[in-house]
């Protein structure tokens, strides 16, 4: 397996690790732009391809913390 391959494999492996993305969102976010960004630096993706993967981690962030919020939410609408 190549550099890229693996590395983007790396990179897709931690976009679906769902403890990381729930349980530490915010240092799970940073990790994705850190991992797109060291690719970038060492050459193994052009700048098309970071501007692509971090506007993916932007959106799964998002995505995240949106379900994340409506989970409270309904856990708090919950009658006991």
């Amino acid at each position: 397996m190549d550099v890229k391959a693996r590395e983007s494999k790396i990179w897709n492996d931690l976009i679906e690790h769902e403890a990381r993305r729930e349980c530490a969102i915010d240092h799970w976010a940073g990790e994705l732009a850190g991992h797109a960004k060291a690719l970038h630096r060492t050459g193994v993706i052009d700048e098309d391809e970071l501007r692509e993967m971090l506007e993916y981690a932007d959106a799964a962030y998002g995505h995240v913390s949106e379900e994340l919020a409506y989970r409270d939410w309904l856990s708090s609408t919950q009658v006991e």
